[in-house]
């Protein structure tokens, strides 16, 4: 279970990675205070290491995977305000919006970036994010071993 999760945590990490130095290197994104950028990438980074994990113990195989993936992540980024700022959303859909980590990530960045905040600005947001990661690894835990055991 441990490499499976450090296997996908993994490629997560990277991914945030290049896209956090790329965009600093490349259009000169200041992403605030270091400790709240990274806290929020790790915890969503956790967080989406367990619902790959979770899809994955109940999925039947590949293609299901990529196409109920791909159609919640984009879905899910998209009311979360990964596409669209959240403050061009009505007020209805932006509470909706926050069922997804997405929209707390996105808060807690806007929070980084513009409010000039820091990680103690931003803890409700990295609370929810620890929420999502703990619950959503622990679901998938449960659901691989059972799967895997059967």
């Amino acid at each position: 279970m441990t490499g499976e999760a450090l296997g996908r945590f993994g490629v997560a990490l990277l991914q945030r990675t290049i896209i956090v130095v790329g965009s600093k290197l490349i259009f000169g994104v200041n992403w605030g205070d270091l400790t709240g950028a990274i806290s929020v990438v790790l915890l969503f980074c956790l967080a989406g290491t367990g619902a790959a994990m979770l899809f994955a113990s109940v999925l039947n195989n590949a293609q299901q995977a990529i196409g109920v993936t791909l159609l919640l992540g984009l879905g899910m980024a998209a009311i979360g305000g990964s596409m669209a700022p959240l403050e061009v959303f009505p007020e209805t859909l932006r509470k909706i919006a926050h069922v997804t980590p997405h929209a707390w990530g996105n808060e807690a960045f806007i929070e980084l970036i513009s409010g000039c905040g820091n990680v103690t600005d931003i803890l409700p947001q990295l609370g929810v994010l620890a929420a999502y990661a703990t619950v959503l690894l622990v679901l998938a835990t449960w659901r691989l071993r059972r799967t895997l055991t059967r």
